[in-house]
């Protein structure tokens, strides 16, 4: 197919990813692309804007291994073989990271207490494959729980940011690990009336939203 514009740009890579595939009226996931550039201004590189470049359209991207793929799901699979849980890790898609599919009779335990024990791995396999903010990372799903949970998360931003305007006092989260504050900021980075602020230290913060200062 003939690439008349191969760049595209949207609040994460996914808004992108759709403005291409409606561009080109194909399924996304016959889309080849790389990021090029992203917007580091808010506690994440795909915090931002995001663009990525189209490098080819063709057969679906879903299923093929990126480079290291292997070797995470036997990093995993070990692991898991070791601890005892009945479940197998497989690669899943490239998205806003790696992603690998939990599977198998224990999911539900990966999925208890909201998640705690799927991302305390997805955290330590991180932290012992080296990654940096200019790799992508390894993102562990389950039964879509992290999908979902980003629905959860945002529309959770949104009531916190009516309630703070309504009775203009600041609302305080309980404690998230990064990427759920991720989202929190994610959603309400452009509201005109309120702002948001990490609160605390370590893996665990809280987020704070609470009314802009009138100039």
């Amino acid at each position: 197919m003939n690439l008349s514009k191969t760049l595209f740009s949207g609040k994460d890579i996914d808004e992108a990813l759709e403005k291409a595939s409606l561009y080109y009226n194909v399924n996304p996931e016959l889309i080849h692309y790389t990021v090029i550039t992203t917007d580091n201004s808010l506690f994440s590189p795909l915090a931002g804007e995001v663009t990525i470049r189209i490098d080819s359209i063709g057969k679906s991207r879903k299923g093929k291994k990126p480079d290291g793929a292997q070797e995470v799901e036997k990093i995993l699979n070990d692991w898991f073989k070791k601890a005892g849980f009945s479940v197998t890790a497989s690669f899943s898609r490239i998205k806003d990271g790696i992603e690998f599919e939990i599977k198998g009779d224990d999911e539900d335990l990966f999925l208890d207490e909201n998640g705690a024990l799927l991302d305390s791995f997805q955290h330590l396999l991180n932290k012992a494959l080296g990654r940096n903010g200019g790799s992508k990372p390894v993102i562990l799903e389950c039964r879509n729980f992290r999908g979902n949970r980003i629905k959860e998360l945002r529309e959770m931003a949104r009531k916190a940011a009516e309630k703070v305007k309504s009775l203009g006092k600041p609302y305080i989260f309980s404690p998230m690990n990064p990427a759920e504050r991720r989202q929190i900021h994610i959603t309400l980075k452009d509201d005109k009336h309120v702002a948001t602020e990490s609160l605390g230290n370590g893996f665990l913060k809280k987020i704070k939203v609470y009314l802009k200062k009138r100039r």
